[in-house]
């Protein structure tokens, strides 16, 4: 979704920053500076490794399912956790092309492939799975939308380990709701994605919160030297410019208002009779 960040980011390239008199459109503009981050959305690889060790019962070699999978920072780190085999999956090719390239560097081929598709038409087989796993992509979809759509690719007794952007307390401030408007955002409490979670069939095992360091460290840091770099680039355009400062905008909301939203990590386990 190129109109958004906040939770779900857009895809990108790994081109190099170009010189001011070069007018890219407004995706070139969130491919450019979303593909040179060391991650495309706000984690950590503690997290990941924190919400796969909470896992129980898997196979040797699990089969697992990474949707949304951008450069794939975490694919990596869940092909470091496991002896499984992952298929990471994007809607965007530079993105995939980046997954081969570490898997190439790293030699994981045998166990690590991409496959370009959309998140709401996967085409796998019913219960192909053993672990889906997303970070930060479901709401692309939309939780419960999500949930019941890949719940079938799960088999009976594996689980689902998703992370999406969760309000932590009642009633936040109206500057903090005014922004999220503008990204077509609604909050939701942990309490009301646990009941999502039911709604859907399916057992919630536990959660965590991201910590600050996955959102300032590792993304928004991180995004405000590239927005830098990228400002002589878009200096004869108001309109570009106002994406860089929009974007810019969004750590500084993330640090004032930190304490009212952020990741949860949900882990879910699909029933063995359902």
């Amino acid at each position: 979704m190129m109109d958004r960040s906040i939770g779900i980011l857009p895809t990108a390239t790994h081109s190099r920053i170009p010189h001011k008199e070069y007018r890219m459109t407004q995706d070139e503009l969130f491919y450019l500076l979303f593909g040179s981050l060391p991650r495309q959305g706000p984690g950590c690889t503690a997290a990941t490794r924190r919400a796969w060790k909470s896992l129980s019962s898997l196979p040797d070699r699990p089969r697992i399912l990474d949707v949304g999978c951008g450069t794939g920072t975490q694919t990596r780190d869940l092909a470091r956790l496991s002896a499984g085999s992952i298929i990471a999956v994007d809607n965007y090719r530079p993105f995939l092309r980046s997954v081969l390239e570490w898997v190439a560097r790293e030699g994981a081929r045998t166990r690590v492939c991409t496959l370009r598709a959309s998140m709401d038409a996967l085409p796998f087989r019913n219960e192909a799975f053993d672990v889906i796993w997303s970070e930060g992509a479901i709401d692309i979809m939309g939780f419960a939308k999500g949930l019941a759509a890949w719940k079938p690719l799960c088999r009976r007794g594996g689980y689902l380990v998703i992370s999406d952007l969760t309000l932590f307390q009642s009633e936040p401030p109206a500057e903090l709701l005014d922004f999220l408007k503008t990204y077509n955002v609604t909050l939701r409490t942990e309490e009301e994605k646990a009941g999502e979670i039911r709604d859907a069939g399916l057992l919630l095992l536990s959660t965590f919160r991201l910590d600050e360091a996955g959102w300032l460290e590792h993304f928004y840091e991180p995004m405000a030297e590239k927005i830098a770099a990228l400002r002589p680039a878009v200096v004869s355009s108001p309109e570009r410019a106002a994406v860089l400062d929009s974007l810019a905008r969004e750590g500084e909301m993330y640090r004032k208002f930190r304490k009212w939203y952020g990741y949860t990590f949900y882990m879910i386990q699909r029933p063995d009779h359902d």
